[in-house]
């Protein structure tokens, strides 16, 4: 489900300021030396580029590959970001958008229970450079039962046209079941589970916002433009999930046939 203005224009640009202060921030601790820089130089695509993360938290930074972000100014390097995780305590203005009644108070609508933040990542797209996100449920990455009751908002801070890659979804298949991730670009789904002639682009306006299953296979394309597209995740998780080995997520995030289908056992 797709609405626009869940957010009002003011929401919209004090999230976006808080994102440039706390990631700011965090490049002029590493500057210092007071940052971990982690870089796996035999890492290619969506798993290659330099990561920066606070030594004493969980926020970190992912920039795009072939971007030093120690080289340029902390604003530049701030514009190339690809991706931040563990962010939101960072900043009284995320703890606030994860509580926020028409996210948080959605999802708990959509899950039928109280929705309980999972995890949450910032995704930028930069000019010309941003990458493709490929084809995937979200429900691969995790290890939470039941798969029904996990569910992601995509807040969008930017406008998200075709061109710089706004979400793509093949509308219903939430419903399938599992389909089996393989390691590529990134971890997706094989090319031969997904119907090109069923995806729907979802373009959006800055504030709009996505609320879907983390069973749904979605995309994003490159960015091709010359404006950044940035977006809050926040994944959530009804009260009565259970966390797994990934061993026994495998049994249940599996296809038909009992083939694991999640990313740790791609």
């Amino acid at each position: 489900m797709a609405f626009e203005q869940v957010l009002t224009d003011n929401e919209v640009q004090a999230a976006r300021n808080a994102l440039s202060e706390i990631t700011c921030r965090l490049m002029e601790m590493a500057r210092r030396g007071e940052a971990e820089l982690r870089e796996n130089p035999n890492a290619t695509q969506n798993y290659a580029g330099v990561q920066v993360r606070r030594p004493d938290s969980d926020f970190g930074i992912h920039f795009e590959p072939g971007v030093d972000p120690l080289t340029v100014p902390v604003e530049k390097a701030e514009l190339h970001f690809r991706k931040l995780h563990g962010y939101h305590q960072e900043h009284p203005t995320f703890v606030d958008l994860t509580k926020h009644p028409r996210i948080q108070g959605f999802i708990s609508a959509l899950i039928g229970e109280e929705a309980i933040l999972k995890a949450e990542m910032a995704l930028s797209k930069p000019p010309f450079i941003g990458s493709e996100k490929p084809w995937h449920q979200d429900n691969a990455y995790f290890n939470w039962l039941p798969l029904n009751k996990v569910a992601t908002a995509w807040i969008s801070l930017d406008d998200a046209t075709i061109e710089n890659g706004c979400m793509h979804v093949l509308p219903g298949k939430h419903k399938v079941g599992p389909l089996r991730h393989h390691h590529t670009i990134d971890s997706e789904i094989l090319p031969d589970r997904i119907d090109p002639t069923e995806v729907v682009p979802v373009p959006m306006k800055a504030g709009g916002a996505m609320f879907f299953s983390a069973m749904l296979p979605h995309q994003t394309s490159p960015n091709t433009t010359a404006e950044r597209r940035r977006a809050l995740q926040f994944q959530y998780r009804g009260e009565s999930t259970v966390a797994v080995t990934k061993e026994e997520f495998g049994k249940v995030f599996a296809e038909v046939d009992g083939t694991a289908a999640s990313c740790a056992l791609a």
